[in-house]
């Protein structure tokens, strides 16, 4: 029997229906069959492509052996004798090659997916051609789908809660990181890879963005899966955002719990398995509202929802929860700030409590100024909120910064700010906002900075080279105070990733070392950070004044790990060389290792907005930028003021990385992450 699918509330109308039954919708002309179709099969005249083993494909890749193969083409793993490890060799079949519509999607896949660093997320490497057949190269993941695992599993089993929760959470951190970038579209178990350790790897992003290509556009078109895709989705795939994924998230976290999709009014899950605690029937309801504005507004929030559920399961088992739960449990896993941090932060998110009551109270009475009253301006109100919050936070970070000398400095570059913000407001002048967001940066710094960063100040770095320069305008962030050390990557490696083949277990604090560009973007994901760009290092190195080394202008011999000689050197434990301490607080960026940006390389003067900062589609003839001397170079190339480039793919002993993680800038962002710290602190 063929059904229709609601484009508006996702209900499944019998054959024949023109109008929805439960909404009233004209129905789109799209018929799904409620069993899952079977593999169309390939033409007979289609040609056989098969690689055989040892084969040697585009003088780079050997075969070891077919992994599977579909109605489409075929995915080998593979030796990469470029990177020196084994890969997946996803092949397109000639005849699909005709498809112009296949052939985009096949290059999308690659084009989006390389931009992609995530422990949760398939990496590609690279795309190309053996004589009639193109190919992906991506990372080889040994283990299933979870489309393979739930079809594993005998008659009327389910995964385990536990295991359920977690494949989400992880999917979701997936998904959190990748909607900086696009919209996957595509979300179900097929996608969704099942390491043999457990941990989850969401791949083919084939369709995201898809429909904004110019050779493909129509909006007719629904591309996805129908069963997982949200009805804006099935209405036109090219208009969706986030949301449009939240919702597949939930009818694959409702399919591994029950076995079944949230097809029409879904039965709560709790209802049809009773391991199913009841306080996940409401966060897969607003995961598949089929109004957008009513579900989880982002990945983060999902899985924020879903975190006290899993702190309770993890540890009693899925009945120790309540049928309805108001609040979150209390947690006392990963607390790392004092004692004193958490008493100020907790006062402090309490008395913007308070502040957000009154905001409230006072836009209330905004809402119907006197006749004589102007409205206020976006700016202004923002200026409003900005004073406000400073009010509060203020007199509280003070005491936390005291004893911190270059806290202390903060505080003060805070109060010039906000004075002169404020003048500048009163006088009309346009920067009086954005001296006012620089304030708010600074005051809030004290609190929410990690113990192993720094905090840069929002200002200017100036960029000059032989050629020429200018300067840059950068809001406040905070920074790694050293390079990624062996310990900390060893410990996410085992957790998520693969250990650089000269990892020395016996040099635990060394900086870590024939990493390429996607093993420490991989990682900064994982701790929820970026890598700098290039002119974001350079601000933490000498702020705005382009000094070539933190104690002068002359290099002085013994002040930094930087060749002196012809012997044969090594990096140093980091943190090793007091004199290098740079403006704000950074270890070793004159010397010991270079270091990665994520920045292109170009020349100067340097634009931000030039698509440096953010290389849309990276591939092994990029040039991305490295800064910082390293114990191979001399002294005169340790200055601050030396630019580098190595291609994104490079692995070398003298080039490691170092972490940022960016301060928003609007009063908004900011009162939203004190707002996300909130649980961690008061629980």
């Amino acid at each position: 029997m063929v059904r229709v699918k609601c484009p508006k509330c996702g209900h499944v109308n019998d054959e024949g229906a023109e109008k929805c039954v439960r909404c009233g919708t004209p129905l789109l002309k799209v018929r799904l069959d409620i069993k899952r179709p079977a593999p169309q099969p390939r033409p007979a005249s289609a040609p056989q492509m098969r690689f055989h083993k040892d084969q040697e494909i585009a003088g780079r890749y050997t075969v070891i052996g077919l992994i599977g193969r579909g109605g489409m083409g075929s995915i080998y793993k593979v030796h990469d004798n470029t990177l020196n490890e084994t890969v997946a060799l996803k092949t397109l079949l000639p005849h699909f090659m005709r498809d112009k519509v296949i052939v985009e999607r096949f290059f999308n896949e690659a084009r989006i997916a390389r931009q992609l660093s995530h422990p949760n997320i398939v990496r590609v490497h690279d795309i190309g051609t053996a004589g009639d057949v193109i190919y992906i190269s991506m990372e080889y993941v040994a283990g299933q789908s979870l489309r393979g695992k739930l079809e594993a599993m005998p008659a009327g089993k389910r995964l385990p809660v536990k295991t359920a929760l977690r494949v989400i959470d992880e999917l979701c951190a997936a998904l959190e990181y990748a909607h900086h970038y696009t919209v996957h579209r595509d979300i179900k178990p097929e996608n969704i890879m099942l390491t043999e350790d457990g941990a989850v790897k969401l791949m083919d992003f084939g369709i995201s963005k898809l429909m904004a290509s110019g050779t493909v556009t129509a909006t007719s078109m629904i591309m996805g899966t129908p069963y997982y895709m949200s009805p804006e989705q099935l209405r036109d795939s090219s208009r969706v955002d986030a949301r449009a994924d939240i919702y597949s998230v939930g009818v694959v976290l409702y399919e591994i719990v029950t076995g079944s999709l949230p097809t029409g009014v879904p039965k709560p899950a709790s209802q049809i398995m009773h391991e199913v605690p009841p306080a996940l029937d409401a966060i897969v309801a607003k995961c598949v509202d089929p109004e957008p504005d009513e579900r989880y507004q982002s990945a983060g929030d999902l899985r924020a929802a879903l975190r006290p559920i899993r702190e309770i399961v993890d540890v009693h088992g899925s009945a120790a929860l309540p049928a309805r739960r108001r609040e979150r449990p209390a947690s006392t896993s990963g607390r790392r700030l004092s004692g004193v941090v958490l008493v100020l932060l907790t006062l402090l998110l309490a008395g913007l409590g308070l502040w957000g009551l009154e905001n409230q109270r006072k836009r209330a009475a905004e809402a119907v100024p006197e006749p004589s009253a102007p409205a206020m301006s976006a700016a202004e109100r923002e200026f409003a909120d900005i004073a406000d919050m400073i009010a509060w936070i203020g007199p509280r970070v003070r005491d936390e910064a005291k004893g911190n000398e270059f806290m202390e400095k903060v505080l003060k570059r805070a109060d010039t700010l906000w004075q002169t913000a404020q003048v500048a407001s009163q006088q009309n002048r346009p920067k009086a906002l954005e001296q006012a967001r620089q304030a708010l940066q600074c005051f809030v710094a004290p609190v929410l900075c990690p113990q192993d960063m720094v905090f840069v100040p929002p200002g200017d770095v100036p960029l000059r080279d032989a050629n020429g320069g200018g300067s840059v305008k950068l809001g406040g962030f905070f920074i790694d105070r050293v390079e990624v050390s062996n310990r900390r990557f060893g410990e996410f490696a085992e957790e998520h990733w693969r250990l650089p083949p000269n990892w020395d277990p016996s040099q635990p604090d060394a900086p870590v070392t024939m990493v390429t560009l996607y093993d420490a973007q991989a990682y900064a994901a994982s701790q929820g950070k970026q890598l700098p760009t290039e002119a974001q290092w350079a601000r933490a190195a000498y702020g705005a004044k382009a000094a070539p080394f933190p104690w002068g202008k002359e290099y002085e011999p013994d002040s930094s790990n930087v060749r002196e000689d012809e012997d044969a050197r090594r990096a140093a434990p980091v943190g090793s060389y007091e004199k290098d301490l740079s403006l704000f607080g950074c270890f070793d960026m004159v010397g010991n290792v270079s270091e990665w940006t994520r920045s292109t390389f170009g020349p100067l003067p340097y634009a931000p907005g030039d698509g440096r900062e953010e290389p849309e589609a990276p591939n092994f003839g990029t040039r991305i930028a490295v800064r910082g001397g390293n114990y191979n170079g001399t002294p005169e190339e340790a200055s601050f003021l030396n630019r580098y480039w190595r291609h994104y793919g490079t692995k070398a002993s003298d080039l490691g990385f170092r972490c940022v993680r960016e301060l928003p800038r609007t009063a908004e962002g900011i009162e939203a992450l004190l707002a996300r710290r909130a649980p961690a602190i008061s629980g």
